[in-house]
């Protein structure tokens, strides 16, 4: 081959400045998404690791005193208290299997602090359209009850009011604990505890552990990287006559 073509066939670079500055800004975007899936992965099976290990445990007593929410989640515990039936919340638009629902929750006094707990009883089917509510008996008397403390593992993101201000029950779309304390109109627990299925006045329980598995995480993190080297390469092959030049290498430069 000829100086002439060998010019021709050799590695060379015409990329434009938008091409350059469009990839310069998707890539690294590409990237930190799929590192931060796999930073999800991870906490997702952190979650999963004290969840496991905190079944295993027999339940014990609320603990009032504590020094950050890590200790008390998915902490099992029993209740002995009362429940105050005239001030349910229903928390809406909660789905199962398909069908519209809310969750109940339950103020009970505790026997020997009373102090005031938020007890999630479980799902009871709701009219979709809103126009009528769920009434949910309560039941009287001492109750002794076991269940897991729920500490939410992020900030939700809700439209609308969060809390209705009407006759109870009242419906609310979060659990915004002040919000709850100022309708109750005392100090409540900072954390609500979700009943066991066993428990005497457990409605519908189907608590689900995560969202999205951690697999389902490692899964997106690859679709994110395979759309980064997609777009590298998509870039090179524009910017460049790689195609070419590898063309021409794999020939082993002859005619």
């Amino acid at each position: 081959m000829d100086q002439s073509a060998q010019q021709q066939t050799s590695l060379r670079w015409h990329g434009d400045w938008r091409t350059s500055v469009f990839t310069a800004l998707l890539l690294p975007l590409l990237i930190g998404l799929g590192l931060w899936q796999l930073q999800r992965a991870v906490e997702k099976e952190q979650i999963a690791r004290v969840w496991d290990e905190r079944q295993q445990q027999a339940p014990r007593p609320l603990p009032l005193e504590f020094t950050g929410s890590a200790e008390l989640a998915y902490l099992r515990v029993e209740l002995l208290g009362q429940f105050l039936p005239h001030r349910q919340f229903l928390l809406d638009n909660r789905m199962r299997q398909g069908r519209y629902g809310m969750e109940v929750l339950t103020p009970l006094r505790l026997q020997e602090s009373e102090r005031v707990v938020l007890v999630n009883r479980g799902w009871v089917a709701a009219d979709p359209a809103r126009r009528l509510v769920p009434q949910v008996a309560t039941p009287p008397g001492l109750q002794r009850l076991h269940g897991t403390v729920y500490v939410s593992p992020g900030m939700p993101y809700t439209l609308g009011a969060e809390i209705d201000s009407g006759p109870w029950p009242r419906q609310l779309l979060t659990l915004d604990m002040t919000a709850i304390t100022a309708m109750l109109g005392e100090p409540i627990y900072p954390y609500s505890v979700r009943l066991d299925a066993d428990s005497p006045t457990a409605l519908g329980i189907d608590w689900p552990l995560l969202n999205i598995s951690p697999e389902k995480h490692q899964a997106y993190a690859l679709q994110w990287f395979a759309m980064a080297l997609a777009l590298a390469c998509l870039y090179l092959v524009r910017s460049s006559n790689i195609l070419a030049w590898l063309g021409l290498r794999r020939g082993g430069g002859h005619d």
